[in-house]
């Protein structure tokens, strides 16, 4: 192929050690959130451009705090490589792109809320699930004001069960979420069962990747959920 400057932007779920965290493709991050950029080009000379700042690593990453947030921020990487123009005479081996990349409040979670058509795996028969998110509880009875990690899921087993209040410690980006400990504060733990999210993620085509399982009273085993889909609103 022609030399190319394409890369990718990733963003971690939390900011803890690489080793239990997991990074999703992206196009925009959420405030307080560490991006990752990395060229797709092997074995090529860098030079990315970060507001007043330059690096010529082929990944590199940055912290964004919540001071930018309702920011748009552009991404420019340069790259230079030896071209093949054995295959690719026209190829002078430089490239240039410029990704503008907007930092959101936590609280933005609109791309992650609404209707969703969903199928299980190797399944035609589809249903629709609805996830909304709302403000956490910073303790028992104490909303945080900040914190929207709060996720109503509603006809979470295609029969019309749904899960109001699944309050925890969840992990989220601006594209993925996965649960943490739960905990009924403020919730009807009886209307969730025993609800795990192991990851919910959409992607930049905007289909869902969804995987969860839950238990009810007196289920003798998990019952288990892979499901891919789309947003229909």
């Amino acid at each position: 192929s022609e030399v190319s400057a394409d890369f990718e932007i990733r963003e971690a779920l939390n900011n803890g050690a690489p080793s239990i965290n997991m990074y999703t493709v992206t196009d925009d991050i959420l405030g307080n959130k560490t991006a990752f950029f990395k060229a797709k080009e092997a074995d090529a000379q860098y030079t990315w451009y970060i507001g007043l700042e330059t690096e010529t690593d082929r990944e590199i990453s940055r912290f964004f705090p919540s001071q930018w947030e309702g920011s748009t921020i552009p991404i420019t990487l340069v790259v230079e490589k030896e071209p093949n123009n054995t295959c690719f005479p026209n190829d002078d081996g430089y490239d240039s792109i410029t990704k503008y990349m907007e930092v959101h409040s936590f609280c933005d979670s609109s791309i992650m809320e609404g209707t969703f058509r969903v199928a299980e795996e190797n399944s035609i028969d589809s249903f629709d699930i609805v996830l909304d998110f709302e403000l956490a509880y910073a303790s028992p009875g104490v909303l945080s004001n900040s914190n929207c990690s709060r996720l109503d899921f509603y006809n979470y087993d295609g029969n019309g069960s749904n899960c109001v209040g699944y309050d925890n410690a969840m992990a989220r980006n601006y594209r993925a979420f996965r649960k943490g400990n739960f905990s009924n504060w403020g919730g009807a733990s009886y209307e969730c069962g025993d609800l795990v999210i192991k990851k919910c993620y959409l992607d930049l085509n905007n289909q869902l990747f969804l995987s969860y399982e839950y238990w009810h009273v007196n289920d003798p085993e998990a019952t288990e959920f892979n499901v891919n889909g789309r947003k229909i609103n």
